[in-house]
């Protein structure tokens, strides 16, 4: 169900992103996920009615500015989907650094800002191979304090093609193999599961759906 849900979200917020990929989110992908791992977290559960902004996220060169913000989009929906804090807003201006990260929450009147990042993104091939790196920092604006921060990796296994001799010897004396269509783009179905992992995280959870 949780998958089903992610796709959603996805075809909604992301499908922007990806030109001249149409219904690409109709279907998920099967990708092997790493567990969030919290670096820092909050001694106790004090900002269960802090407001959040979710700031456009840096993305590494092969994205475009626009991804950045579909994502930011998508994690302030799920945020608000899995019930983290009450009020989450997305803030529309980009940041260079922590301060300026700090100074938009500020002018926003948000308790916290979320500052993300996508480390690395590689869609794969048609035999799988896709990757992305996350990572988001959850700040005070008031102290400056990181509340959060969270990284996860996610991966498409890789699917190779037989190429044994035998296989070669039994493909030509058969009708080649139908084999099901592909699913759409791999990297928003993962950075959705990543935005669900890491929302739950921040909701209390001390472990993830597999």
């Amino acid at each position: 169900m949780r998958k089903g849900i992610a796709v959603v979200f996805l075809g909604l917020l992301l499908a922007g992103c990806a030109s001249g990929q149409k219904n690409w989110a109709n279907q998920p992908v099967e990708v092997k996920k790493n567990s969030p791992v919290v670096f820092i977290h909050p001694d106790a559960n004090t900002y269960q009615e802090a407001s959040v902004g979710v700031l456009p996220f840096q993305v590494p060169a092969n994205m475009t500015r626009e991804q950045g913000e579909g994502v930011a989009m998508l994690f302030k929906d799920v945020l608000l989907g899995k019930q983290a804090f009450p009020r989450v807003l997305r803030l529309e201006k980009p940041y260079l650094d922590i301060e300026e990260a700090l100074a938009l929450g500020r002018k926003a009147k948000v308790d916290l800002v979320l500052a993300g990042k996508v480390n690395y993104a590689l869609e794969g091939s048609q035999f799988g191979g896709g990757r992305v790196e996350v990572s988001t920092r959850l700040l005070n604006v008031h102290t400056g304090n990181t509340i959060w921060y969270i990284e996860q990796s996610m991966d498409q296994a890789m699917a190779y093609p037989k190429s044994s001799t035998l296989s070669r010897f039994v493909a030509a004396f058969n009708p080649p193999e139908i084999k099901r269509s592909q699913a759409g783009p791999v990297v928003p179905n993962m950075l959705a599961q990543v935005a669900f992992d890491m929302a739950e995280v921040m909701a209390g959870a001390r472990s993830v759906s597999r």
